[in-house]
């Protein structure tokens, strides 16, 4: 993805944070540990709400702290399962068209 797709899903998760979690994140590289802003209950519902505005799963094997650090840092890794989900053309699909 581009830069300014990274940068639209940043702001969406800014609002995701601010109207529905009732979080006010300052800075999209504001680390959320360190600041308490996530704790294990707010990490959960911070994943549900990823899952259903963003449409994708979130894997086990992603769920390291340095993945959700920051705005930043889970914007990347909305953005790799986005990438990872697009299916790749194949005959079978071509002939459908």
């Amino acid at each position: 993805m581009t830069k300014p797709e990274n940068q639209k899903i940043q702001e969406q998760l800014s609002a995701l944070f601010f109207e529905v979690m009732h979080i006010d994140v300052p800075a999209a590289d504001t680390d959320l540990f360190e600041t308490g802003i996530l704790d294990s209950q707010r990490f959960v519902e911070l994943l549900l709400h990823i899952e259903q505005n963003f449409k994708t799963r979130i894997d086990i094997q992603d769920f390291e702290v340095e993945n959700f650090r920051c705005i930043e840092k889970i914007a990347a890794l909305i953005i790799q399962h986005t990438e990872n989900r697009i299916p790749a053309l194949s005959h079978s699909n071509l002939a459908s068209d």
